[in-house]
């Protein structure tokens, strides 16, 4: 093989090379941005992007395996056994050590676990209560709330500012992931956890908990279970 020859496979090789290693970045150019996508519902199914779906959810709560290494894990193998959504709880005794502080960090952080399962490619059916039951003490609600005046689970005023403080924070990183907004896999959003409301008071804080979610920016579809 002449040295000329020799060259130009070289050069060839090393062109070929870069173009690998570039490709990458020139595709996240090319990449169209995040778009919204709409989600309605009737007596029928859930209707994503203008098409019926059947969701079949499992259950994946993640301060129930405080190591985000091992989320991927579990939701891939969902993901491969067939599951299309994933429903997850929001606990708030466990990022709410004390009123007004709140840890989304670390094993906490559930921006990551979010973002996750839109990798992985399920829905996220997401219940931040904020009594979610779960077989959890106090249902989830956090030790300090016990403390603080006010029937929970009503409009009593203390409870109902307690929880609009929960719900803020928690609320700001469920619509950070809202597939409405091209931006995550979140489809649905429910209030509370069964709640069977009966009279006026339990009616008004149910209200409300709708009221906070929509003034917080959730833009999916909200509903509750009794």
């Amino acid at each position: 093989m002449s040295r000329s020859v020799r060259a130009l496979l070289v050069a060839a090789a090393l062109s070929l090379a870069a173009l690998a290693v570039g490709e990458p970045a020139a595709n996240a150019a090319r990449r169209p941005a995040p778009a919204p996508h709409a989600i309605a519902f009737d007596k029928y199914s859930l209707i994503i992007g203008g098409r019926r779906t059947f969701v079949w959810s499992g259950e994946f709560h993640p301060f129930r395996l405080p190591s985000p290494s091992l989320w991927r894990d579990v939701l891939e193998k969902m993901k491969a056994e067939g599951y299309d959504a994933v429903s997850m709880y929001f606990d708030w005794a466990y990022h709410s050590p004390e009123s007004g502080v709140y840890d989304f960090s670390g094993v906490r952080d559930m921006d990551e676990a979010l973002e996750i399962a839109r990798q992985v490619g399920l829905y996220v059916i997401a219940r931040p209560g904020p009594y979610i039951n779960g077989e959890l003490d106090s249902g989830g609600f956090p030790g300090w709330l016990l403390t603080q005046a006010g029937k929970a689970r009503t409009d009593a005023p203390d409870y109902l500012a307690a929880v609009d403080q929960w719900l803020t924070r928690i609320d700001a990183v469920i619509a950070r992931h809202q597939y409405t907004n091209g931006t995550g896999s979140v489809i649905l959003y429910q209030i509370e956890n069964e709640l069977a409301a009966t009279g006026s008071g339990e009616y008004a804080y149910l209200q409300n908990l709708y009221d906070q979610a929509r003034r917080d920016g959730i833009t999916v579809p909200i509903f509750h279970n009794d």
